[in-house]
Formats: structure tokens, C-alpha cells, sequence
């Protein structure tokens, strides 16, 4: 008997038993490992299951001997714990198909018993027991001492040689049927269980076999399989059929916020002699910024411009109390989307395509309410080959590269800023050409949205005279408020050569047209105001274009390419009968190559780890200011902020090259640049710079020095790079504080995000620097830094900042080198001030452990200037405060109430705000204004000293009510300015109340 029967004998019961086994395995002692069992035997399986489970334990050394013989012991061992088991559990848990295995292996085993009785009864029938045996002994013991025949006894001999051979099998079987006896009565036991189960299951099976008249038919089945399938087929056709959705927004508005009480005006104009007048209406964004209110009053930036005819930098900048209708605000957006649209053979497959519509002004009783298309939509398939296509009644969006067709600012509402552009934009990835390039097309025509008022100087411009603004050859009104005219048209492809980056090729060309403005104007007298109309025409103009931005070498893990190349080539030809119509081909081509304005600049930069180098070289003509060469609307110079995307400003001529460390905490960097202004000719800016210093713990100390020139000459700052506070490095590889300016010094800053910082979310600088140019001689000294956190429920940000700036003995002093570029002598003049700047702002969640879940806030911001010779001052305060009851008498239900104070004393305006980056400068540690001059535009220390003469008071209180889209505001705000200069002062107050609501379907 070998083994292999006896495990696959308990391998097909104890797999039966196994989920009956569970308490027992889990109270089992650890199981040995057997070393001799083949890791790819087909028993492995059941002999680590019977191991396992505690009923094979295996030889003392740690063997199986699978091809060892099993003898009667131990298989009674091995059957009596699997019987101990099989009665302790049961078998409730067998199936049919175990127990018929089991029965077979079970009846295989009885089989061979059954044999090895057969071979002993054989031995029993012709055995001889010991008396027969003596008898015989002594018989041929006889025979020899009667020296009896030879051959008869050797026969005799052999006789009882094979007896003793076969009564030894005889006591061998003998001995194997009573060791195996345990095991046969455990089978026969074994078989009585198996017996009974079996007569079970036939029980079940009778009874299901009885009740074979109440199931369901096979028919029945393939009747319902064949109605599911018919079903499923009607889904699918379903769900691939065109769909069809109607979907929109409804914004509707009433209020108005308007000067309500008196206006009192107090003072002369000293050069009048007239009644001095300042306009009571004043901007109310500036209490309400950074509140649950915020905007809500606003007249907003798209909707006003400065004093010069362009777009107003901000809302700040706006006044709001002018009589502003908020139902003007309302519209009414919607929608009809399909889904889903294919051709017959579905090559043109259209996954979704959407007309979507507005109504402007859709509650005024004044005038019908049109509807007008807002934009229409679709994407999908082509051949297999991906597409989307939009068409833009107003703001057709579109970008080829930083210079050419920039053309993606889009505003709010239907103002897109200088030019309306009305049409189609469609990209196809056309993967079935060679190089499977992307293809974008544009088609449309553009027309000058607004006609802004123009200014003095733009005036006298037209009318021929002298004017020009430095630094641009060719410099003209057309060019600063429409830089596209008329039909456009262009079309780009871009590949992926490799896998190495981006490559297109562009061409763009428009029609031109005529633009026009009105303008007004205090003449020279102080007296006489200067009005009228002015209209130009902007020639056509065509371009032609490349772009890259390609990687090579493995990249890291942010996916970045060791070595990058970007860069930008536009040849551009304005449209006119000296470009194209001359006497004679050579000439037309000689003509076209002088007319072509170029912008041209490729960056090269390497990552080698323990250093980042950079180079570029650049040649940017000046046609492209304003985006006039490049017809691109979004680098027209009508935007205040500045909205291009290029790389290097226009005029330019140069190149440059950086390189910064990686040397753990060792920190070095250099840079070099060099460029000219192309109106000005040869004289270049020769600007370079290094810096040397440590990283640790979050901190950054550098010590810097810089060297600015031109022509020559050395500058304090040169005006066209220059920014103040810059924390871009140069290139993105060298980081020289202070760069493009003739300083040296030392900074010393911590970064509160930096995973090893001192103090997480405490950021802090210490700068000086001084600079050098002989005619200056001053220092900048700045201490600053923020903190953010949140303490017993409170979330803090405070923030502080000193800033001195030192002049020799405090006077006044110029850079009179620095007369080029545009910028003349004097620009960086200044004198000795110094500046302090606190605030800090607080707020909590709702405490929801008190009735109605209120949740606070209050912010505060104070800065005072003063000029050290003369003790004058400058300083702005604001204070804003709030609460909202987050469950009011509604659920979901929100009140709210906020009360602002601004003050401003000897600033450049009380009336509206004159900072440029107004809201992130309120509450920011790195600029020393709030919301008014002095440095208003942060672009250099020089003029911190330029106070106003305005001084006033702004304050206001304001509620909201917002309840599921349903939103009401009502304030009140009050106005208080004084001019020290004429001694006129101006007091209004203005009402403002609106009630909106907001419903999508």
C-alpha cells in the first residue's frame, strides 16, 4: 500500500471539511515544514493541506519519504486523526462530488486489503505449523546418520528451504493484517458515515427529481435569454443614438448703488480761481475686498478705464457709486447639447456639439431682449482622427505662439478687452498624416470693441505734431489700441518629433481696417478742455512662424528632460504698396526683406545635477510692442497688467547666460546679459552679477553683487529689467538678489514651507543692498515676514515689515547716467525714508456648539512713511470686521454683517485706489503701500518719497443675505477727502442695495 493513495484518500476529505475546520486550524499547533516534498509534485497541494491541518506530521528528521511504503501503524496513526476530525465536525459541509471521490478512493483502499487477505488465506491453505516442521527435521536428521541417499536429502533440503521462506512471508502478512486491523475497522466506520451521507443526498435528489414538475423548461429559459438579448440590443442602440439636453444658468439682478446725500465742496483752485471740484464718487471695493461682500458692489475693472483711455488696472481703481443699475448685471445663459451624432458609416462621428445662447439686459423695459449666440461647439471624430471645433461671436480664443496670434485673453461678460474677435477655431489631430501633426485652424474677423477715450499726448499725435513715444520706431495710435483689424485668417501644425518635445509652424495674416476714438483733454492753459474725434487706418499685415520646446536625455521623476531648448521665430510684413508693388521683381524682394519685423529668441538650458546652466539670445523688433506686429490683442499696451505671455519685451537685441549650484548646502550662481535697444542703436546695457552662500533648515543667506551699465556708463538700476524684490531667478538657474542693478549686499530668508524649515509656515527676509553709482550712494535696507497658523480655533496670518531707504546727509539724489532706454535722467531719484507696515488677519469656522453657528473675522492693515529731512509722512489704515450667522431662521440660511474703515493721509488718492496690485499688496508684507501711492508700482525703491496731496476717510457698513442661490446686499458708504494743495474737501455718502439670484437647469 503506498502513500499517494492514503493522501489522496484525506486530501478529498479534508478538503470537504476544510470550512468545518476553522476553530480547529485556529487553535492547531505550528505546523512542521517538510524538506523532501518537490516544490512542483502534483500531491504537494494535498500533503500541505493533511500537514496543515495536523493529520500528517511527517518523520522525526523532518521527511515525508513519499516513495516510501506506508506500513499498518502508520496508517492507523494517520486515519484515526482523521476520524477524531470527521466526528468532531461532521460532514454537513461534503458535496456530492466529494463523497463520491472519497467512496471511490475508500473502496481502492478496501480493494488492496482485500488482496492481501486473498495472498494470506492462500499461505494459510498450504502452510505447515512448527510440529509438521519438527516431524520433517528430525526425519532428514534420520536419514543422514543412516548416510542415506545424497540427492533425496539435498531435495529434502531444499523443501524445507522454501517452507522457511514462505512460513517467514507467512509471519510477515500475519503481522501486516493485525497491524492493519485498527485500519480497516476505522474504514469500515468510516464507511457507515459515507454510507448514511450518501443515502442523504439520494433523499434530496428523490425529492428535487419529484418536484421536476414545478421548474422551469430549458425553453423557458432560451425564450427569456432571447427576449433579454433583443432588450440589450434595443439599449445599445439606445445609448449610441443622438442625445439631446437643454441646459443653462439665470442670473437675475436688481439694485442700484448711487450718491445719495450731499456734496459739499469747500476751497478754490489756485490757478482759477474757481470753485474747486472733486468728484464725489468714489470706489467702494476696497472695504468690501476679501470679505463674504467682496465684488458684490463692484463696478468692476472690465467696465472702466484710467485717466489716460486704458483698461484700469483693477477694481480698486474704478469708482462704483456712479449711478450703476445693477440690473444690467442680469442675463439669462442656455443651451442645447447633442450627443453622439454619426454618419451612416461613422467615419464622422460627433460626441458632443452644443449652441449656447444669452440675452443681455433680459429685464429692462426700455428695449426688447434679443438673443444672441454666445458660442457654438463640437468634438469627435474624423476618420478616426480627433477634432473639436468652437465658433465665438465676441472672444474667439486663439494662441500660435508668444508673438504671433496671441490672442487667448478672454474677459467677462462680451468685453474682450480692445478687439472683438468673431469667429472659428477648430484643432484635428490628424494622426493618418506623416509625423501625425496637430492641425489648428482660425478664421474670422476682428473689430475695435471699445473706442476708449484718447489721450493728450495721443491726440496731438494725429494731428501731426512731434509727438512720439520714446524707444518704438514707428510708433502710432493704431498701433496701441487695435492690433487686429479686419479678416483674419491662419492656420498651425505642431509634431512631436520623437518624442522629443513640441515643434510647430505657423502662418497668420489679417485684412487691416479703419479704427477710430474720441478724445478730450485739458488743454495746456489748466482752463480750456479739448475735445473731438479721431479715426486712422491699421494696414494688414501677414506672418509667418516657428515655435519649439524640446527635451533630450532621460528624464527625471517630475518628467523633466536634462536638456531643453524653447524658442520662437516670427517674420511679420505689414501690407503696402511700397512692400510689394515696385519696379521690378529683385526690388519687390528687396523691399519685402527690409519690411519684415522679426522676433526671434531661443533658450538652451542643462540640468547636470550639481549645476543648471542657461543661455538665450534674442531679437525682438519693436513693432511688436502692443502687439502690433504680431497681431496679438492680449500684448496690446491697453492693458494696464499686462497680459502677454512673451519671453523678452520688444525693441530688444541681445543675449545672456546663467548658471546656479546644486551642491547641498552650498549655494552659488552668476549671470551675464547684454542687449541694445534697437531705435536707440549701438549703445548696449552690459548687466552681470554673482552671489555666494549657504542653504539649511529652511534658511537661505547670500551674499550678492551686481554691475549694471549703459553705454558705458554705470546706473543705478537698469529700468528695462530691473523689478524690485524680484524672487524669479535668472533664467530659473542663477538666483542674484537684486539682479539688472549696481548694488551689493546680503540676504538673508526662511522658507516656513520648506520641509526642513525652523518654524513651519514663518517666512521672513532680511535685505540690504546698496547702491554704488556715484551719483546715488543709497542703501535699501528691508526686514519682513508672515506667519500663518491656527491657534484654539482661530486662523491667524499676521505679517510686518520696516523698510529704510538712506541717502547721504538725507538729500535728495539722482542717477543722471541713466538717461537711455526710454527713461530719462532722474528717473531714479530719491531721498531718505523709512516705512512701517503691521497688520494681520483672524478668522474662525463656524461654532456650531452656539445657536445660530456664527463665524468671525477681522482684518487689519497700517503703514506710515516718513521722509527723514523734512518729517513729512504719508500713511494708510484699514480695518475690516465681520460676522456670519451660518444658520439663519432657515436651514442652509446665511446672514451676514461687516463694517470697513480706510483712511489715507497724503496719498495719491482717497477716491479710488492707486496701487496697481492693490489686493495682493493690502495685506502683504513685501510692498509698503496698502492701497495708494507712495510705491504704487514696487518697481523700485527710488520712489517710496512721492507722496499725494490727497487725505480722507473711506468707511462703509454692508450686509448679505444667502439662501439657495437667492443672495440680497444692502450698505451704505460714506466718503471724506481733502486736497492739501487747494484746500478743497468733498463729503457724499452712497446707498447701494441689490438683490440677485441664481438658477442652473
Amino acid at each position: 500500500m503506498k502513500k499517494s493513495l492514503l493522501v489522496l484518500t484525506a486530501a478529498l476529505m479534508f478538503g470537504s471539511l476544510a470550512s468545518a475546520q476553522t476553530t480547529a486550524t485556529a487553535s492547531a499547533p505550528q505546523v512542521p515544514a517538510l524538506t523532501d516534498v518537490p516544490a512542483g509534485h502534483w500531491a504537494k497541494d494535498a500533503i500541505d493541506r493533511l500537514v496543515s491541518r495536523g493529520i500528517i506530521l511527517g518523520y522525526p528528521d523532518g521527511t515525508f519519504r513519499g516513495t516510501q511504503n506506508l506500513t499498518r501503524y502508520e496508517a492507523a496513526v494517520i486515519i484515526a486523526r482523521l476520524l477524531d476530525q470527521i466526528r468532531g465536525q461532521g460532514t454537513g459541509n461534503m458535496n456530492s462530488d466529494d463523497l463520491v471521490a472519497l467512496q471511490n478512493a475508500v473502496q481502492e483502499l478496501a480493494a488492496d486489503l482485500a488482496a492481501l487477505g486473498v495472498r494470506v488465506s492462500d499461505l494459510e491453505e498450504n502452510s505447515v505449523n512448527k510440529d509438521d516442521f519438527a516431524r520433517l527435521e528430525a526425519r532428514v536428521e534420520e536419514v543422514a546418520a543412516l548416510n542415506g541417499d545424497a540427492t533425496a536429502i539435498a531435495n529434502i533440503q531444499s523443501q524445507i528451504d522454501d517452507l522457511a521462506s514462505r512460513a517467514d512471508e507467512y509471519d510477515t502478512l500475519r503481522a501486516d493484517v493485525d497491524d492493519n486491523a485498527s485500519s480497516i475497522a476505522a474504514l469500515n466506520d468510516l464507511t457507515v458515515l459515507l454510507n448514511q451521507d450518501i443515502l442523504d443526498l439520494q433523499d434530496r435528489v428523490s425529492a428535487v427529481e419529484a418536484a421536476q414538475a414545478d421548474f422551469v423548461q430549458r425553453s423557458d429559459f432560451d425564450n427569456l435569454a432571447g427576449k433579454v438579448t433583443t432588450i440589450d440590443t434595443r439599449v445599445t442602440k439606445l445609448e449610441n443614438a443622438p442625445k439631446f439636453s437643454v441646459s443653462g444658468t439665470l442670473g437675475a439682478n436688481y439694485g442700484r448703488i448711487a450718491i445719495t446725500g450731499a456734496n459739499q465742496t469747500i476751497g478754490v483752485d489756485p490757478k482759477t480761481g474757481l470753485p474747486a471740484s472733486i468728484s464725489p464718487n468714489f470706489d467702494v471695493d476696497r472695504l468690501t475686498r476679501q470679505t463674504f461682500a467682496d465684488n458684490a458692489f463692484s463696478n468692476g475693472a472690465a467696465k472702466c478705464w484710467d485717466t489716460n483711455g486704458f483698461a484700469a488696472s483693477g477694481p480698486v481703481n474704478c469708482i462704483d457709486t456712479n449711478n450703476h443699475d445693477y440690473m444690467s448685471d442680469s442675463y439669462l445663459v442656455f443651451g442645447v447639447k447633442a450627443s453622439n451624432l454619426s454618419t451612416a458609416n461613422g467615419k464622422f462621428v460627433v460626441n458632443n456639439a452644443a449652441v449656447n445662447f444669452y440675452t443681455k439686459d433680459p429685464f429692462k423695459g426700455s428695449s426688447d431682449v434679443l438673443v444672441a449666440i454666445d458660442n457654438v461647439s463640437a468634438d469627435g471624430t474624423l476618420n478616426g482622427q480627433k477634432f473639436d471645433v468652437r465658433y465665438e461671436p465676441y472672444r474667439s480664443s486663439f494662441k500660435f505662439n508668444d508673438y504671433l496670434f496671441n490672442n487667448d485673453n478672454v474677459s467677462i461678460g462680451t468685453d474682450a478687452g480692445t478687439v472683438g474677435r468673431r469667429g472659428i477655431v477648430a484643432n484635428i489631430q490628424a494622426d493618418k498624416l506623416p509625423l501625425q501633426p496637430k492641425l489648428t485652424v482660425v478664421v474670422g474677423t476682428a473689430t475695435p470693441f471699445v473706442n476708449p477715450t484718447l489721450n493728450y499726448t495721443e491726440v496731438k499725435q494725429l494731428n501731426g505734431e512731434s509727438f512720439k513715444p520714446p524707444r518704438y520706431s514707428g510708433y502710432t495710435l493704431s498701433d496701441a489700441r487695435a492690433p487686429l483689424v479686419g479678416n483674419y485668417y491662419g492656420i498651425r501644425a505642431s509634431v512631436n518629433p520623437a518624442g522629443y518635445g513640441t515643434f510647430g509652424v505657423s502662418f497668420a495674416q489679417m485684412d487691416g481696417g479703419a479704427n477710430s476714438g474720441a478724445y478730450s483733454y485739458l488743454a495746456a492753459d489748466g482752463v480750456t478742455t479739448v475735445s473731438g474725434n479721431a479715426t486712422w487706418t491699421v494696414p494688414g499685415r501677414s506672418a509667418l512662424g516657428a515655435d519649439w520646446d524640446l527635451g533630450f536625455g532621460v528624464k527625471n521623476a517630475d518628467g523633466n528632460s536634462p536638456f531643453t531648448l524653447k524658442g520662437v521665430y516670427v517674420a511679420s510684413v505689414a501690407h503696402s504698396q511700397s512692400t510689394f508693388l515696385t519696379n521690378g521683381a529683385a526690388n519687390v524682394a528687396q523691399n519685402l526683406m527690409k519690411s519684415i519685423d522679426t522676433a526671434f529668441y531661443t533658450d538652451a538650458k542643462a540640468d547636470l545635477g550639481i549645476a543648471k546652466l542657461g543661455a538665450n539670445y534674442r531679437y525682438i523688433s519693436g513693432e511688436y510692442d502692443s502687439g502690433k506686429a504680431g497681431m496679438s490683442g492680449n500684448d496690446n499696451s491697453y492693458y494696464a497688467d499686462a497680459r502677454h505671455s512673451w519671453a523678452y519685451g520688444p525693441d530688444n537685441q541681445g543675449f545672456g547666460a546663467g548658471v546656479g549650484t546644486n551642491l547641498g548646502p552650498i549655494a552659488l550662481a552668476a549671470y551675464g546679459d547684454s542687449y541694445r535697444i534697437i531705435s536707440e542703436g549701438t549703445d548696449r546695457y552690459v548687466n552681470f552679477g554673482v552671489s555666494a552662500g549657504v542653504k539649511f533648515f529652511g534658511l537661505k543667506a547670500l551674499g550678492f553683487y551686481n554691475s549694471s551699465k549703459a553705454a558705458g556708463n554705470t546706473i543705478g538700476a537698469d529700468n528695462n529689467n530691473f523689478t524690485y524684490n524680484l524672487t524669479t531667478p535668472y533664467m530659473d538657474v542663477a538666483d542674484v538678489p537684486f539682479a539688472f542693478s549696481s548694488t551689493y549686499g546680503g540676504v538673508l530668508s526662511h522658507d516656513g514651507k520648506a520641509a526642513d524649515a525652523l518654524i513651519k509656515n514663518l517666512n521672513f527676509t532680511v535685505a540690504d543692498a546698496y547702491f554704488y553709482q556715484s551719483n546715488l550712494k543709497a542703501n535699501d535696507l528691508q526686514v519682513y515676514g508672515d506667519y500663518s497658523g491656527t491657534i484654539a480655533g482661530i486662523t491667524i496670518a499676521p505679517f510686518g515689515r520696516y523698510h529704510m531707504f538712506s541717502t547721504p546727509s538725507d538729500a535728495v539724489v539722482t542717477d543722471t547716467n541713466n538717461g537711455t532706454g526710454g527713461v530719462p535722467a532722474g528717473w531714479y531719484s530719491g531721498q531718505s525714508y523709512s516705512t512701517w507696515k503691521v497688520g494681520v488677519k483672524a478668522s474662525t469656522q463656524p461654532l456650531t456648539s452656539i445657536p445660530l453657528q456664527p463665524s468671525l473675522f477681522v482684518n487689519y492693515a497700517q503703514r506710515e512713511t516718513t521722509i527723514k529731512a523734512t518729517n513729512a509722512k504719508a500713511s494708510e489704515l484699514l480695518g475690516q470686521v465681520g460676522v456670519t450667522l451660518n444658520q439663519f431662521i432657515l436651514p442652509d440660511m446665511k446672514a451676514s454683517l461687516g463694517y470697513a474703515y480706510y483712511q489715507g493721509y497724503n496719498v495719491a488718492a482717497i477716491a479710488t485706489g492707486s496701487s496697481q496690485s492693490g489686493a495682493s499688496a493690502t495685506y502683504s508684507p513685501k510692498a509698503d503701500r496698502i492701497y495708494a501711492s507712495p510705491f504704487s508700482g514696487g518697481a523700485t525703491p527710488f520712489a517710496g518719497d512721492d507722496f499725494g496731496s490727497q487725505s480722507g476717510q473711506l468707511n462703509g457698513i454692508f450686509g448679505q443675505l444667502d439662501w439657495n442661490g437667492l443672495t440680497a446686499n444692502y450698505g451704505i458708504f460714506k466718503y471724506n477727502a481733502s486736497n492739501s494743495a487747494t484746500g478743497a474737501s468733498t463729503r457724499s455718502v452712497a446707498q447701494a442695495f441689490k438683490v440677485g439670484y441664481t438658477f442652473k437647469f
